[in-house]
């Protein structure tokens, strides 16, 4: 019997996707009609075949990534920044129902998306500059038979799921993580082996323009927060002392910090007990590629690690932006 609702439920509240091109601050009832969505976007925009680690960023990259989950949302700022945040939505309840919203600066022109998803709710937001994906569990509550409402005003985006007085029996039992339990695949830290391996074959694709990268990521025990930029936002510059790399690593002390390579791409890795960083830098040729021969500083929370020139003739320049 148990099983029997459930699929019907289920069946109930899985919907198609449904863009709704937004012209004013208030978003009409949201009906829902059949539609493929066709938008996948990469890292980077090059044209041509990049490596297997290239991220796809649309709604099938949000399935992939919300088992476990209560609330996320992911941003990416002109393909270059992609941040996570978990919990990502703020809630807010009334008699119309549970609110849900987000920041959304310089809205602009935008199309908005919402699926339905099993127990979950999806949100993509796209704007001139910035995609967003955000899900969320579907509250013991929720009204599979109403309408949602939405607007979005002074840069924020609200989103009102309908909910009823009485809990569904289903939802109320049904294994569904409403708090950030753990593990998810995000509470483990990355290690070089695993995001940085990945970004180094990314940065050396020849149709890709950047060639560094940095992630960071902090777990407090509460929420999740991980930011990851391509090109890096180290500072990069070549000096007659050799390559210099920079990075804002406050709080870190420089034994926390180690410094290598991995094939042709200097790695910075700093490491802490909720804070993680991760910095990698392609050298070209003319520079020593040991790891013995780099000097790393630390002050006021800047590291900076010195690559020498290779013989000390040959000039090099910058391939850096």
């Amino acid at each position: 019997m148990m099983a029997s609702k459930l699929l019907r439920l289920t069946k109930s509240v899985l919907r198609p996707p449904v863009p709704m091109p937004v012209s004013s601050n208030r978003l009409p009832p949201i009906h829902c009609t059949r539609q493929h969505y066709h938008n996948t976007r990469s890292f980077s925009s090059s044209t041509t075949p990049l490596p297997k680690c290239t991220v796809k960023f649309d709604l099938p990259f949000l399935f992939s990534q919300m088992e476990m989950a209560p609330s996320m949302l992911f941003t990416l700022v002109n393909d270059q920044e992609l941040t996570l945040t978990m919990p990502g939505l703020k809630q807010t309840e009334d008699e119309e129902g549970l609110w849900l919203s987000f920041d959304v600066p310089n809205l602009g022109l935008r199309v908005l998306k919402m699926y339905f998803h099993g127990f979950n709710f999806l949100i993509q937001l796209k704007t001139p500059q910035i995609m967003y994906l955000a899900t969320i569990k579907l509250p013991q509550n929720y009204n599979p038979y109403g309408d949602l409402k939405g607007k979005c005003e002074d840069g924020v985006c609200y989103i009102c799921l309908p909910t009823q007085k009485t809990i569904d029996p289903v939802l109320a039992k049904a294994n569904i993580n409403r708090e950030l339990t753990r593990p998810t695949r995000y509470c483990e830290m990355f290690h070089r082996s695993d995001i940085g391996l990945r970004l180094c074959g990314l940065i050396a694709h020849p149709e890709v323009n950047s060639k560094s990268f940095t992630v960071y990521k902090k777990d407090d025990g509460e929420s999740i927060f991980m930011k990851g930029n391509l090109p890096g936002v180290e500072s990069i510059v070549v000096t007659s002392d050799g390559l210099c790399v920079s990075l804002d690593m406050p709080g870190f002390k420089i034994e926390e910090v180690e410094v290598g390579f991995e094939y042709d791409t200097m790695i910075i890795e700093g490491k802490r007990e909720r804070e993680h960083y991760i910095a990698g830098v392609q050298v070209p040729e003319g520079f020593q590629r040991e790891d013995r021969l780099i000097k790393k500083e630390m002050q006021d929370g800047v590291f900076k690690a010195t690559l020498p020139r290779g013989d000390g003739k040959r000039l090099v320049f910058s391939v850096y932006r």
